[in-house]
């Protein structure tokens, strides 16, 4: 009996003259409905008609998903990976638009071996041989992920590449051999290479992966538009230039390994301090970012890479809007006032600071206005956005007027607390 969707295609007529609406539809427009489906149900509708019979054959898109068709809580995992050899099999070598595996359930501990075995060839297949244009991955069971060791793969078709629950183990992700890509996502994936390269990405995301603890990952990615990096395990990476950046977000919360429980640069002098590993005395965030337009910059306030970062302060020439918390006062005001100096055509900053359970004090690092001689003559708004206006918002009021900044430029905000996963620019995970 076909599955339920199916039956409703079958049934697609018009109830006023019993004209079979779907049938009237050449075959490359349901080829195209057809793509929508899971590969699963796709595959079924051979049993509608004659016509139907190898139309899923040549679908311009591949979804391996849990989908309503057969029930993937009632799969084996050798079960899935005939289903799939034979569909790779069978279908015809018509280009891809899009290749989607996405399997993640609580196969039983003999099924976890097994349900990972082919799922690099699937992947190479979908790549090489079938041209994908857009590839999503994600496949894991209840204690695994899976393992991609033959990464990067070589396409010039490719576009668009989406990693969920992945293993990165390549020495390097290079990307060079991948011309035509300008999408990258990385979404909770163990990212154990020393550089990700590519001439040719565009849109860079990187969400909750988890980082090699002792050395950094360098990002080599200089045609980058947008860049987001955000909850990250283990130490953040090395940034090299991005020319033509526009917008960045960059949060980096607890977990991340660049902590000073001293809420200092990173050179504590505390051996249990984190930063006392941290490497070579340069740049890892900002001097990457510093070609942005539009700018968040969160963190922990343990967290220190942008507080040693800020100690060789790169000019960001184009910066309009920028937007910090916490970490930026958590010592002195000192880092606020490097940042001013260094933003000179910014248009719009916002500053949220939550409360606070110790005062700001003075350090040898301290600022000293009187050698301020930067206006921001470009600064129309600045919000900031606190619990209470106390002295450390009295302090940064004070602060921008030194910049040239008036009072009634200045909206503060009181009662505020910041949602766990706000963002101020668009991005699509």
């Amino acid at each position: 009996m076909p599955p339920k969707r199916c039956k409703h295609i079958a049934e697609a007529t018009d109830a006023a003259t019993g004209e079979d609406l779907l049938s009237a539809l050449p075959d490359a427009i349901l080829q195209v409905v057809l793509s929508f489906l899971p590969s699963d149900e796709t595959v079924r509708t051979c049993v509608l008609s004659r016509r139907w019979r190898h139309l899923w054959k040549s679908t311009p898109a591949l979804r391996v998903t849990r989908g309503g068709g057969w029930r993937f809580m009632e799969w084996r995992a050798w079960t899935v990976n005939n289903f799939v050899n034979q569909l790779l099999l069978l279908r015809d070598r018509v280009p891809l638009d899009e290749c989607e595996i996405s399997i993640s359930h609580e196969f039983l501990n003999e099924d976890e071996d097994e349900l990972f075995r082919f799922a690099d060839t699937w992947i190479r297949h979908a790549v090489s041989h079938c041209q994908a244009r857009v590839l999503k991955v994600r496949i894991r069971t209840a204690s695994y992920l899976l393992p991609l060791v033959n990464l990067p793969f070589s396409s010039r078709f490719l576009t668009w590449v989406e990693l969920t629950d992945v293993i990165l183990r390549s020495c390097s992700l290079d990307f060079s051999t991948c011309p035509a890509l300008e999408d990258l996502s990385m979404r909770s994936c163990r990212i154990y290479a020393r550089r990700i390269i590519s001439q040719s990405l565009r849109r860079l995301s990187i969400t909750r992966c988890h980082f090699r603890s002792k050395a950094r990952t360098c990002i080599s990615t200089p045609c980058l538009v947008s860049f987001k990096l955000k909850d990250i395990d283990g130490r953040a990476p090395l940034l090299e230039s991005m020319l033509s950046l526009v917008t960045a977000f960059v949060r980096l919360d607890y977990s991340c390994n660049d902590t000073c429980r001293h809420k200092a640069y990173g050179d504590c002098g505390d051996d249990g301090c984190f930063g006392q590993s941290a490497g070579r005395n340069r740049s890892v965030l900002l001097q990457g970012l510093s070609g942005a337009t539009n700018l968040e910059l969160t963190c922990d306030p343990q967290v220190f890479i942008f507080r040693k970062d800020s100690k060789k302060c790169p000019t960001f020439t184009m910066l309009k809007t920028l937007l910090l918390n916490d970490w930026c006062v958590a010592a002195d005001l000192s880092v606020l006032v490097r940042l001013l100096q260094h933003t000179p055509v910014l248009e719009n900053l916002t500053l949220q600071l939550q409360p606070r359970e110790q005062p700001v004090v003075e350090t040898d690092e301290s600022y000293n206005l009187a050698e301020q001689l930067l206006l921001l003559k470009h600064l129309k708004v600045v919000e900031i956005k606190c619990y209470k206006e106390d002295e450390v918002v009295h302090k940064i009021v004070s602060i921008l007027s030194t910049f040239g900044v008036l009072p009634e430029q200045i909206d503060i905000e009181q009662n505020f607390f910041p949602a766990p996963e706000s963002c101020s620019f668009e991005f699509s995970d």
